[in-house]
């Protein structure tokens, strides 16, 4: 019977036969359900959910029967007529068949379906006998998979958490239905999955779409619990728990009990485990050095602690490591890993320690190598800090995570990283020293990356495919290593992203289950329902898809870029924000990022036509998808699977207008570069034209899609970045998983960026006032751009000039000056405040993005992250002071608002020192707003001769903490104490009493202003 391997205390009540209800008028039944007569609460509950199942299927209610005697369980079919007969807990009834042996070698994640016709009766569907599935298992988790093991053969498809594929059959079809095997079968064999531990790893802070339902009493638990039953439904045996949403204690701790008593009432096991450093998304270190109590007391007390508060954990997880940005002395970390982990296999010798084995790169440890395995990061042999969990006692586990969809071989530039080979490696040594391992990677990386703008990429399941195959030698069920666990990274469900994580469910119990056989139970709704055994939409959905999925293997994975780059393609379907760029220039590289519109425009003829390689690559995807997307919208498809198949059409639709976009207005750039090139009129607003329709109809794409999401659009695109999406948000993120997807944000910056470049303005250009250029030569023009509302009116001064509305242009004279700019226009609702300055100079300056080179702050992450957070700046010399102003879109043009002077104090020959002064620069976020970083009494010294500066200007000046801070926490995801716990790490202060500001130090390289 099921639970011979849970305590005791989960045992529920049992009950009589003369307890159990039952219709006195329900006889015969397409299906029969037979429960032991001395089931316990758990079984009863099962019992009760395959029921519901089955009068769904069969179109009638299942005759339920209370037995234990198998003569009675025969006698019961035959009176019913039944063609199927389900009965639960078979050894109860054929002890002899499943004997001691069998249900041991079953362990606790197995169970046996066992499906044969017995009998000489007439049933219901005019055959004899009935179709009886016994099924069986130890524990309660095991026993609810056989019974969805059994649902599934009948078609039953749990897909997602809030929506199941459940097809009503013929009575006909019950019976053959009921004997055929499923991917996850093997013949000959009782059902026992390759890897012992199978999960899914919801972020329990990450703004998904049911995050709330984790953390907060407040909110119905019901998602929770689908979540959870979408879990068991898929054979995983990791419970996902309390969450990090914003609540309040009470609340969150209430959720946490009502979350316990789900799990315990489930039959999941659970763990614990400590946070030896954490600094980001709401978490924070357990560990404290600077107390007076020894850290490894505190370490040896706290695992103590825990453990003792859950004593029937299955596993200590050890975290380490304090961001994916900075780090911990190599030899103190092991040190203390190794004081957790021992501490808890020394008071419980059995438990699974597992130590977290993040991904991030190009942190070398200078006291211990890569163990043979390189990284590519260094050409020193070290390894990185990440993969010190390998040189810790061989006793302790590892859980190894990579990111997005990138294998265990081949090019991954993300985080970092070069590849992801050595991650495979370290494994393989592992394995031969028996250390626990666990396999952790990706479905989804909603980051700008993939489903937030949005992407369709069954991608992810080719790659997590490949990743089991070149993993497989290493099973420890299969007695060839330690290999044992495996878990999937999850950051949302829509766009076909639950596609990957069905696939995922079925591959980590049964590695060799084909990839057609998986995608056929994807599209099995593609066929009506009498049509069981296949159909002609479902095979040729599974040959596109399989043809999707080697194009972009190719395209994303292998294809090279402009630059030589494999894989370099796929940043233009990712999106782009601020961090991600910020990363990128500052040698810690997230990922590849396209290559800035602004590049493009400065190339020679030479360098446009290679990058014309990507553009036709671009093109030829655009048109492979577009064809694979008709081709699916042709298939011939009952209503019921209908809406399974839009999912997919759009998600690829959205795939071609993605590379449309990209490649119409890269191509409105290249274009624009050659007419200057050549000094010829540009057509570049033909390719922006067919980008522009392809961004129209891509949201009218999302629109369809956004109507077909199975939660609640607050929860899935809501959030504080609009108006419109300014909705409560129970996350520590602005916004929630899908709302950049909802408006369209990393489609409509490339767009509005384009649109600048090419002189056309942005698209919020027409509500904005806009006097550039800002910073020019003496004798060029100002033009005056208004905001496009009626009955606007207005003087706002510039210098000692006036100018309003109906003035397109102003002539500032033939002197070197600077021009204070202020005013106030009316639009009939609020007052719009103008305010900055403009300057015309015959000496001007440049200093492109990364051209600030600092002495302080001293820590190399710190200086190139603001040397690239600082716009492109032009200088101005006018007599008495130093101008500069900030190219935000980089397209060689400052307005008004962006410019910002200096007085100067000393001017000594050809040097000059300015007066103290409050720099601000703007720090782009996402929806086009900024943020600002102060620097506090900056003052600027330099020297200017001859009409020209020199090639460098001293900085000096102290940066504000409390703008460092807003950054991390806008831009990064980072909480309040996350970023100020990094920050002091950067910039060495107590976080706990951080300083106002920090000492900024350094020097602006500078070279003549182009003309």
């Amino acid at each position: 019977m099921f639970r011979r391997l849970a305590p005791i205390a989960a045992l529920g009540i049992s009950l009589g036969c003369s307890e159990r209800p039952r219709e006195a008028d329900q006889r015969s039944s397409p299906s029969l359900l037979i429960v032991p007569t001395d089931a316990d609460t758990a079984t009863q509950r099962l019992s009760e959910e395959a029921a519901d199942y089955l009068s769904r299927v069969t179109g009638t209610a299942p005759r339920v029967e209370y037995t234990s005697d198998w003569q009675r369980v025969r006698s019961l079919a035959n009176d019913a007529r039944a063609p199927l007969v389900l009965v639960l807990d078979g050894s109860e009834f054929l002890p002899h068949r499943y004997d001691e042996p069998r249900m041991e070698a079953l362990g606790e994640s197995g169970f046996v379906l066992d499906a044969f016709e017995e009998g000489t009766w007439r049933a219901l569907d005019g055959g004899f006998g009935s179709a009886f599935v016994v099924v069986d298992a130890n524990t309660t988790l095991a026993g609810q998979y056989s019974v969805y093991e059994v649902l599934r053969r009948l078609g039953v498809r749990f897909f997602h958490p809030e929506d199941e594929f459940v097809p009503e059959r013929a009575l006909a079809d019950l019976r053959a239905l009921a004997l055929r095997p499923t991917a996850l079968h093997r013949e000959g064999l009782d059902y026992v999955p390759d890897f012992a531990w199978r999960s899914w790893s919801f972020h329990g802070s990450h703004p998904l779409e049911h995050l709330e339902s984790f953390s907060d009493a407040n909110v119905p638990i019901d998602e929770a619990r689908n979540v959870n039953r979408w879990i068991v439904k898929n054979f995983g045996n990791r419970f996902r728990g309390l969450g990090r949403g914003v609540s309040s204690e009470a609340s969150r701790a209430q959720r946490g009990e009502e979350l316990e008593a789900l799990r315990t009432q489930m039959g999941f096991p659970r763990g614990t485990g400590i946070t030896l450093h954490n600094e980001q998304q709401g978490a924070s270190a357990e560990i404290d050095p600077s107390s007076e109590v020894p850290v490894q007391q505190q370490i040896e007390t706290l695992v103590e602690s825990k453990l003792d508060d859950v004593p029937d954990a299955r596993w200590f997880g050890i975290h380490f490591g304090p961001t994916e940005f900075t780090t911990t002395p190599d030899e103190e970390t092991v040190q203390w890993i190794n004081w957790a982990g021992t501490k808890a296999l020394q008071l419980r010798p059995d438990i699974d320690v597992q130590i977290n084995v993040h991904v991030t790169g190009s942190q070398p440890t200078p006291n211990f190598d890569d163990q043979g395995c390189p990284t590519g990061t260094n050409p020193d042999g070290l390894g990185d800090y990440y993969d010190l969990a390998f040189h810790t006692d061989p006793r302790l586990g590892v859980s190894v995570h990579t990111v997005m969809f990138y294998p265990l071989e081949g090019d991954a530039r993300v985080y970092n990283q070069r590849s992801f080979e050595h991650k495979l490696c370290l494994m393989e040594r592992a394995s031969a020293h028996d250390r626990p391992i666990q396999w952790f990677p990706e479905g989804s990386w909603w980051l700008s990356f993939d489903n937030s703008v949005p992407v369709y990429l069954p991608l992810y399941i080719d790659a997590r495919k490949q990743d089991i195959e070149l993993t497989e030698h290493l099973l420890e069920s299969r007695g060839r290593g330690s290999l044992r666990s495996h878990r999937m990274f999850n950051s949302g469900h829509e766009w076909g992203y639950w596609q990957q994580d069905y696939a995922v469910g079925l591959w980590a119990w049964n590695v060799d289950a084909p990839m057609a056989d998986v995608l056929g139970e994807m599209f099995d709704p593609l066929c009506a329902y009498d049509a069981w055994g296949g159909c002609d939409a479902r095979t040729d959905a599974i040959v596109i898809l399989e043809e999707l999925m080697t194009h972009q293997r190719e395209l994303f994975l292998e294809r090279e870029d402009w630059r030589g780059r494999p894989g370099g393609l796929f940043t233009y379907f990712a999106g782009e924000d601020q961090g991600d760029e910020i990363a990128a220039a500052s040698g810690f590289e997230f990922r590849p990022v396209r290559v800035p519109f602004s590049t493009v425009n400065r190339w020679d003829e030479d360098a446009l036509r290679v990058f014309e390689a990507d553009l036709d690559a671009l093109d030829e995807s655009a048109a492979l998808h577009h064809e694979w997307a008709d081709r699916l919208e042709a298939l011939d498809v009952p209503l019921s699977g209908q809406r399974w198949l839009s999912e997919v059409v759009d998600g690829v639709r959205i795939n071609g207008l993605r590379a449309q976009h990209a490649a119409g207005l890269y191509r409105a750039v290249v274009e624009h570069r050659r007419a200057a090139l050549q000094e010829r009129s540009s057509a570049a607003l033909e390719p922006y034209a067919q980008a522009e329709a392809a961004l129209l109809e891509a949201e009218s794409v999302i629109r369809r899609r956004e109507a077909a999401y199975r939660y609640p659009a607050e929860q899935v695109y809501g959030g504080g970045l609009t108006p419109d999406t300014a909705v409560p948000n129970g996350t520590t993120y602005g916004y929630r998983v899908h709302t950049k997807t909802h408006l369209l944000t990393y489609w409509h910056n490339r767009q509005d960026q384009v649109a600048v470049l090419l002189g056309g303005g942005s698209l919020d250009d027409a509500q904005s006032v806009a006097f550039e250029d800002a910073v020019a030569t003496v004798g060029a023009p100002l033009e005056l751009g208004w905001p496009d509302a009626a009955g606007l009116r207005g003087e706002i001064s510039i210098g000692e000039y006036a100018v309003g509305p109906d003035d397109d242009r102003l002539e500032l004279g033939d002197a070197p000056r600077y021009f204070e700019v202020h005013g106030q226009l009316d639009a009939g609702s609020a007052p719009v405040v103008v305010s900055g300055g403009v300057v015309r100079s015959d000496t001007l300056g440049e200093t492109e993005v990364g051209g600030l080179e600092l002495a302080e702050p001293v820590a190399p992450l710190a200086q190139t992250a603001l040397a690239f957070v600082m716009p492109p700046i032009r200088w101005a010399w006018v007599p008495g002071a130093v101008v500069l102003g900030y190219d935000l879109d980089d397209d060689g043009s400052i307005t008004h608002e962006h410019v910002q002077r200096a007085l100067v104090k000393i001017h000594e020959g050809d040097e000059f020192a300015t007066e103290p002064v409050e720099l601000t620069i703007p720090v782009e976020r996402s929806g086009g707003s900024f943020l600002q970083i102060r620097v506090e009494g900056a003052v600027l010294e330099g020297s200017v001769a001859d009409g020209a500066f020199a090639d460098s200007i001293d900085v000096a000046g102290q940066i504000r903490i409390d703008d460092l801070v807003t950054v991390l926490v806008e831009i990064g995801g980072f909480d309040e104490a996350g970023a100020l716990s990094t920050l002091s790490e950067l910039l060495a202060f107590d976080p706990a009493s951080p300083p106002t500001t920090v000492p900024l130090q350094g020097r602006f390289h500078v070279q003549p202003a182009a003309d």
